[in-house]
């Protein structure tokens, strides 16, 4: 069960890092001129925010495993390698609940703003901090279970 939650979490952080990422290339587009506004500057940040809280549900529900694992002991084999696994835990957790607030207020100012101009200077903004934090978050996950 934990192993497939694990993959559905990769899985929609890697499409929600893809998707902020063009977000990001289009505002970047939109800010040059070369891009004129469409309905998918609004769309995907919705749809990036809906994979981000969904990643949230996932993240949780793994956190929450992994402190009933570390509380029990089951885990306490390597403890100096917990504690850094412990720490790295609740570090992900809020680097990705900031995520998550950064793309719902993106996705509001998208939504609610009509000037394309300032919906690509604030999806710039917003969804540029998410996709760089998320992809700081997967640099640090490759780092520390890849390498």
């Amino acid at each position: 069960m934990r192993e497939l939650v694990l993959i559905a979490h990769i899985v929609t952080s890697f499409v929600a890092g893809i998707i902020t990422g063009i977000i990001l290339v289009r505002a970047i587009g939109g800010l040059l001129q070369r891009v004129s506004l469409s309905k998918k500057d609004v769309q995907l940040p919705f749809l990036a925010t809906l994979l981000l809280y969904l990643q949230f549900i996932l993240g949780t529900f793994l956190f929450v495993m992994y402190m009933l694992e570390f509380g029990s002991g089951e885990v306490a084999i390597y403890e100096e390698q917990m504690i850094k696994g412990r720490f790295w835990a609740v570090e992900h957790f809020i680097l990705m609940v900031f995520t998550l607030v950064m793309s719902h207020v993106g996705w509001v100012f998208a939504r609610s703003n009509h000037t394309p101009g300032l919906i690509f200077k604030k999806n710039f903004l917003y969804f540029g901090i998410a996709c760089t934090m998320i992809m700081i978050s997967m640099v640090m996950n490759i780092v520390r279970y890849a390498l």
